[in-house]
């Protein structure tokens, strides 16, 4: 059968172009969509980075909250450590206990216990 098949110059010249067009067309599909899986691929990493960043921002809110809520002792955020420093100021001042209580917003008991203290490690 093939040897019954004899082709011009001229059918050969187009066969050849055609073959060129589609080899093309078929590049340029695969090239677009490789393209889009790259592209996919892409989104979805920075998807994850975006949800990992979301969860380790929630942490952090949590951490926060937390630390608001009870900060640690010793720190600048501990109202009980702060407003027990200045009550012992006031106190080695000589301010009375109700003076104390009023001042500091705690008890009149409370007060009286501070200064207590204070007369006791003098």
């Amino acid at each position: 059968m093939l040897d019954q098949l004899t082709l011009s110059g001229r059918e050969l010249l187009v066969f050849v172009i055609l073959a060129g067009v589609f080899a093309t067309v078929l590049y340029l599909l695969e090239t677009l969509l490789f393209s889009r899986r790259r592209k996919s691929a892409a989104r979805m990493e920075q998807d994850a980075r975006f949800l990992a960043l979301q969860v380790e921002l929630a942490e952090v809110r949590t951490r926060l909250e937390l630390l608001e809520a009870k900060p640690p002792v010793e720190s600048s955020f501990d109202t009980q450590a702060v407003t027990y420093a200045e009550a012992m100021r006031l106190a080695r001042e000589g301010v009375s206990a109700s003076d104390l209580a009023g001042r500091l917003g705690i008890s009149r008991s409370e007060a009286e216990l501070i200064i207590a203290l204070r007369h006791a490690d003098s």
